[in-house]
């Protein structure tokens, strides 16, 4: 820190800046002791980046702003590559076959991919790009109809709430906008958030797929408390999901 020049408001910005991309809430009394500066000094600096849109200020310091995601046919190039890693721990969640509720995204149509041909559970989605997958696995399918959202690219309304409401899964495995533990499990879209929430709550477990820089963060519309997660798969760092420990989530680092 020595060789910066912290009474430079650019160069202070760009290290918080740098600490809100990897996740890191930042608390004022902290970076202010840190950097030996007073704690005016890092309140203005907060103000600055939430004009950027690059944070949002709560008390006692700022949390990172969620980045709305673009449309999923924009994100299908898209590789999870921290997904990949996971293989092992999808076989373990798989090994008896149990019925499943698929959301949609780019983290979930990965995991489809990776059910093996003709899997024995009824999978339940309201994801047309993830029912054609499981057609060419021949898996047992019921695609949930409704209007198409682009972020997700799930059926959402009134016909894939009625459909989900009286259907029931061993498992539901979800994608993140958004996870933090005060507000859980967030979505950007209200109507994909619905239709994730249901999904939440008609199966025995609920497995989220998040990777490192989706927590701690809020997107808008809550889908679930933490409470009410069960398994927590992820590319973060042990350290930076201690704080799920309280919901007693099983989590699992990839």
């Amino acid at each position: 820190m020595q060789s910066l020049d912290l009474n430079n408001p650019d160069t202070r910005q760009a290290l918080l800046i740098k600490r809100l991309e990897v996740g890191k809430t930042l608390v004022a009394r902290r970076i202010s002791d840190e950097l030996s500066v007073s704690l005016d000094t890092i309140r203005r600096d907060f103000i600055a980046l939430e004009k950027q849109g690059v944070l949002k200020r709560v008390k006692g310091g700022a949390i990172p702003v969620a980045k709305p995601l673009s449309p999923v046919v924009d994100r299908l190039r898209e590789v999870p590559d921290w997904l990949v890693k996971a293989e092992v721990v999808f076989q373990d969640l798989l090994s008896e076959h149990p019925s499943l509720f698929l959301d949609g995204g780019t983290s979930v149509l990965f995991f489809a991919r990776h059910l093996p041909v003709g899997y024995g559970g009824l999978v339940i989605t309201p994801s047309p790009l993830i029912a054609s997958i499981l057609l060419e696995k021949r898996i047992e399918t019921l695609l949930v109809g409704g209007t198409l959202r682009p972020l997700g690219g799930i059926a959402t309304g009134a016909e894939a709430i009625r459909t989900l409401s009286r259907s029931r899964a061993d498992m539901a495995v979800l994608g993140t906008c958004g996870l933090d533990p005060d507000f859980g499990l967030s979505a950007d879209d209200p109507e994909e958030a619905a239709v994730k929430q249901i999904m939440a709550e008609n199966a025995d477990r609920v497995v989220v797929l998040a990777p490192a820089d989706k927590l701690d963060e809020k997107s808008a519309h809550q889908v679930i408390p933490c409470a009410d997660m069960d398994v927590l798969i992820t590319s973060a760092s042990p350290d930076m999901t201690t704080v799920y420990d309280a919901f007693e989530i099983e989590v699992h680092h990839v």
